[in-house]
């Protein structure tokens, strides 16, 4: 099976670093046209789009937007309008997590993990579905967790959003079909990134290892990869769902009753 995307045009929010990072390389690896969005200008965003360019023979830029601004996303797509001529992938990659006891958690902590893992990703869905339905389709993809379907002490906030992000996924999926887009949600699981690595070696590695039934932890291609297919003509039957990436992780239980208070993010 031939996996390709050459001439498709994409955009990765959150894409300078870990999994968005990776499916940026992926997306241009399998033929795509990519737009690198980064909160604020990184020299490392920029080398990283010169190198795949080169590599890859695509073309792949910077571009820049605080999602904490719900005025940035209009900006963001137009800096995409003014590097490609329309729009066959999202990836709704940018958000972030904190940790709050739920009686403790400040309002403005609330609306503003909101904003950026829920109401951000709407709006970039929403550009893009607009862009989508005159150009004759596409794809987003909505970067999910495993907490929008369990939870951990302290992440509440986090999870309500990436619960509403699952919702969003089945909700536009559905209305959006008829204009030939598909929309699928990802959830990671344990995945071994820069921000993740200290986590997982004070934890345990092997702790890690006894919860997942896989046996181990992901990497960001284990995300990547599953990601370029969900793209191609290849998934076309796909949408309007969410795809767990976590070697099994969250349908272990035993791991609730082992692990207290441990963070993980994807």
């Amino acid at each position: 099976m031939d996996v390709t995307l050459k001439g498709k045009n994409a955009l990765v929010t959150g894409g300078n670093r870990g999994i968005g990072a990776q499916v940026v390389h992926a997306l241009a690896a399998a033929g795509a046209n990519v737009a690198m969005h980064c909160r604020t200008p990184h020299e490392g965003a920029e080398a990283m789009a010169a190198e795949l360019s080169e590599q890859y023979g695509v073309t792949v830029r910077e571009i820049v937007g605080d999602f904490s601004d719900p005025t940035s996303i209009t900006q963001v797509f137009e800096q995409f309008d003014t590097l490609f001529p329309q729009i066959d992938i999202l990836v709704n990659n940018a958000g972030y997590e904190n940790t709050y006891a739920l009686e403790e958690l400040p309002l403005e902590a609330w609306q503003g993990l909101l904003q950026v893992n829920l109401t951000a990703p709407f709006q970039c869905a929403q550009q893009a579905a607009l862009r989508m339905k005159k150009s004759g389709g596409g794809v987003i993809i909505n970067m999910q967790s495993i907490h929008d379907e369990v939870m951990r002490k302290g992440v509440s906030h986090y999870s309500v959003a990436k619960a509403g992000l699952k919702m969003l996924t089945r909700a536009a999926g559905v209305e959006w079909g008829e204009y030939g887009i598909r929309v699928v949600g990802v959830s990671p699981g344990a995945i071994e990134t820069d921000i993740n690595r200290d986590d997982i070696e004070k934890t345990g590695r092997d702790k890690y290892h006894a919860w997942i039934p896989a046996g181990f932890v992901g990497v960001t291609d284990d995300i990547a990869d599953p990601i370029v297919f969900l793209c191609s003509e290849h998934a076309r039957y796909i949408t309007a769902t969410t795809l767990y990436i976590d070697g099994g992780y969250s349908q272990n239980v035993v791991r609730y009753d082992e692990r207290k208070d441990h963070a993980v993010d994807e």
